[in-house]
């Protein structure tokens, strides 16, 4: 496929096989991956890893080969990433909680030459889409396959570590340019697009975090993000990097504060990854008062804005030593920016979220304003984002249009454009100001949703906002519906809200529903589900003909 930009090769020293092999020279013995009660050194996780790589390279078609991996996040999960990597090989997670049809559409959108998942699984596919099937081979890991139909290659985790080869040492192994892993992010067209990624694009990020939090063999990394999300990186692969531990989250624990609250007391975490949203569960959870005590000496976070208000509320419940770091990026980029939380950002002049900072070692960093125009690189600026350098993307897999939409060409290189829409400061940070499709049309003037969310977040009462824009069919204009939580004890109602609006907004942006809501729903990866909410503002809308500044009655 064609890479995302004309470039030289990737200069990142070496490949992601490369960390395993010189943490299993440098501390065989270390523990690598912890699940639960189970956990494996790191001559283990290179043993298993070896032999699975074997049994794929057995079949597989060298650098071309794509290998979904369907499973929960286990030890079995991260050997496989591992055997993926050393056979040649680019893995392809699949979300497990995805509906069947979903999962289908992914493998058979990357030409998977092998899938990795359990028995009930392939069951499950074979009946939803036999004709996905047909085309791959299967290692079925957990439950003995049995027999299984004639028409389906199918292989045994167990066997393949019984009686499987070593992959050969003189195979050879993957350069910087080819790709890694295929990470699949929602399309706007309802069609999930796979983001093609190298292992020079993630050693990039992986050396750069590692260097940063200076990360030893004496850590342990939680992972928390599902493994078909970005955020997971830095987790499976950091820890190789550094010979450490990483340990993995209960994927029924992800939601759950107090649960997460304990893992990182008794895994002794000392770095700690994931969206704002799991941090505030955590913060809020009767027993935060681990979090104080525990190891913690980096707490970073990605994926949305964390407000200023409640970031303060988790540095107050870490420990002092505690290094809060926001990182900022696409799937498409990796980590492009970062800032270290310092004082400064919980002062007067503190903005309603930290900034997300400056580019990496490894980035460059444009602003655009409109569709083509570049703006001048220095000085207070706001315009969309766009990034350069070794981190970004190869392209959309199999998609070179929307791949070419995404890029903006300068004499200086190609640039990949976020579709985020930021503030340059004086001093040369970048300060998020929200999404350029979040910019929406009310009564003819331009509105951020952003701002309307942090007019709602500085009440004491409302915990969080999320504000959405949809159409009435009946007027056929455009109305806008809040929805918000309430901290434990609150009490807040819709009048107060709309009064607190008025007073700071104006009167086009204030929403036409606000609804107070026991929860937010999110994604599979631990993100607010927008869609879901803006569904059900157009389930409201549709029911009750909100008219601009009228009264509802809140579900409590």
């Amino acid at each position: 496929m064609k890479r995302f930009m004309e470039r030289s090769p990737s200069t990142a020293a070496g490949t992601l096989v490369d960390l395993l092999r010189k943490s299993v020279r440098d501390t065989p013995d270390k523990i690598a991956v912890k699940e639960k009660s189970r956990q494996i050194s790191y001559a283990e996780l290179d043993e298993i890893s070896d032999l699975v790589a074997g049994t794929l390279a057995g079949r597989g078609q060298g650098g071309t080969m794509r290998v979904g991996i369907w499973l929960n996040k286990s030890i079995e999960a991260v050997a496989a990433i591992h055997a993926v990597l050393r056979s040649g090989g680019a893995y392809v997670p699949v979300d497990p909680t995805a509906p069947v049809r979903r999962a289908a559409t992914i493998i058979a959108d990357c030409g998977m030459t092998w899938l990795i998942t359990t028995m009930d699984r392939v069951e499950t596919l074979r009946a939803a889409r036999p004709d996905v099937l047909s085309s791959l081979s299967v290692l079925v890991v957990g439950e003995d396959p049995g027999q299984t139909p004639d028409d389906l290659s199918v292989a045994s985790w167990a066997d393949a570590l019984a009686r499987g080869t070593r992959t050969p040492r003189t195979l050879a192994g993957p350069d910087p340019d080819d790709v890694a892993y295929i990470l699949y992010t929602s399309g706007s067209t309802g069609t999930p697009k796979g983001v093609t990624l190298s292992h020079g694009n993630a050693r990039a990020f992986v050396d750069w975090a590692r260097s940063e939090f200076d990360v030893t063999s004496v850590d342990v990394l939680a992972s928390h993000a599902p493994l078909h999300f970005d955020l997971s990186i830095l987790d499976v692969f950091v820890a190789v990097a550094a010979g450490a531990c990483v340990s993995l989250v209960p994927e029924s624990w992800q939601g759950l504060g107090a649960a997460l609250n304990r893992f990182v007391a008794d895994e002794k975490i000392s770095i700690w990854y994931s969206v704002p949203s799991a941090l505030r569960r955590m913060v809020e959870a009767d027993n935060a008062e681990f979090l104080a005590a525990s190891r913690l000496r980096v707490v970073s976070f990605a994926g949305e804005a964390y407000p200023t208000r409640q970031l303060r509320a988790l540095r107050d419940k870490v420990p002092t030593v505690t290094a809060l770091y926001n990182l900022y990026g696409p799937t498409e980029t990796n980590v492009c920016t970062f800032h270290r939380v310092e004082d400064e950002d919980f002062g007067a002049a503190a903005g309603a979220a930290p900034p997300i900072g400056q580019p990496c070692p490894y980035a460059r960093a444009i602003l655009l304003e409109g569709d083509r125009t570049r703006l001048p690189d220095d000085g207070e600026m706001t315009g969309e984002l766009c990034i350069s350098g070794e981190s970004v993307m190869q392209g959309y897999w199999n998609d070179p249009a929307k791949t070419a939409s995404r890029i903006v060409d300068q004499p200086d290189g190609s640039f990949y454009r976020t579709g985020d829409i930021v503030r340059r400061t004086s001093d040369g940070r970048y300060v998020f100001i929200g999404r350029n499709d979040s910019l929406v049309k009310i009564k003819g003037y331009r509105v951020e949703l952003g701002e309307i969310e942090a007019a709602l977040e500085s009440l004491p009462a409302v915990d969080q906002a999320v504000c959405v824009a949809v159409g009435d069919a009946a007027s056929g204009d455009t109305r806008l519906a809040a929805f918000v939580t309430s901290p434990s004890g609150a009490v807040t109602d819709e009048r107060g809200m709309r009064r607190h609006c008025r007073q700071s907004l104006p009167a086009y942006m204030v929403p036409d529903l606000i609804e107070i809501l026991p929860v937010l729903e999110y994604t599979s990866t631990g993100k607010i589900d927008r869609m879901a909410l803006t569904a059900l503002a157009e389930s409201r809308i549709t029911m009750s003909r909100v008219r601009p500044g009228s009264a509802r009655k809140q579900r409590r």
